[in-house]
């Protein structure tokens, strides 16, 4: 179902939309939970299989016991280590949702698993997703949809509405105390404007990658997983200047691709 015109006119005004309809109904729901929580679970414990914790402050090997008590997981590239969530890339209702944001012809940029265990739950600062990416022309938007009941107590998105239309900012590299997080940025945001999105499981919402945003720690006693796709305009180039022109089509034309149209 493609969005009504008000909501793609509020997305333009504010660079985030709660998506208005349940996008993944409770028996899908119950399987991607369970492709999800296999995957996590054969790679706890594990490195360099896709599984990274966020949270920590040097390698995982390196670290201290104390440096594990905070974990924001991360698993990139589900699609490629779950059939379920491969099918997902292709589900029309999220393609409908990303093609009245960015049009047509889409491709994926990637998509991403984050959990946020109970009672542990790290947290991710303030950032812009296109601060990690650099890709131009910066168009690109990110369904993230809840797995669980997700709410200010366990780690639901806080975003600043309008944030987006301010272009491109500066980060730098985020901070626990005086240690830094390697694998997180962090920037400025004016957090009297913040706003929380809470969803319900199965239900999502969508944001530009320039609007700034952050997640809480979840010290609540109810995991938090989630799962984000990132989708492109055929056409986006990455911070080199190179066009992404292998990245999966997954609805549409891509005139740059020598293959077939999309599935």
């Amino acid at each position: 179902m493609k969005l009504k015109t008000r909501d793609v006119q509020t997305f333009q005004q504010q660079g985030y939309l709660e998506i208005p309809h349940r996008v993944i109904e409770e028996d899908h729901l119950q399987q991607l939970r369970k492709s999800y929580d296999q995957v996590f679970s054969e790679r706890h414990g594990t490195s360099g299989q896709g599984l990274r914790n966020l949270s920590v402050t040097e390698s995982m090997t390196d670290a201290t016991e104390d440096e594990h008590e905070s974990e924001m997981l991360q698993v990139m590239e589900m699609w490629q280590k779950s059939k379920d969530f491969q099918d997902l890339l292709y589900y029309d209702p999220l393609l409908d949702i990303a093609g009245s944001l960015i049009g047509e012809n889409i491709q994926l940029f990637h998509d991403q698993a984050l959990y946020k265990p109970a009672k542990i739950g790290g947290a991710v600062p303030w950032h812009q997703d296109n601060g990690y990416w650099r890709c131009q022309p910066a168009d690109l938007v990110s369904i993230w949809i809840a797995l669980d009941d997700a709410d200010q107590e366990n780690g639901c998105m806080i975003v600043i509405p309008a944030s987006h239309v301010d272009g491109q900012v500066s980060h730098s590299r985020a901070k626990t105390g005086d240690r830094e997080l390697p694998a997180l940025l962090f920037t400025d945001a004016n957090e009297s404007k913040a706003v929380s999105v809470p969803l319900k499981a199965g239900h999502a919402m969508v944001h530009h990658c320039l609007t700034v945003h952050q997640t809480q720690p979840n010290w609540s006693d109810r995991d938090r997983r989630a799962i984000v796709i990132h989708y492109m305009p055929v056409g986006t180039e990455n911070s080199e200047g190179m066009l992404l022109k292998d990245n999966l089509l997954l609805r549409g034309h891509d005139p740059h691709s020598s293959g077939a149209d999309s599935m």
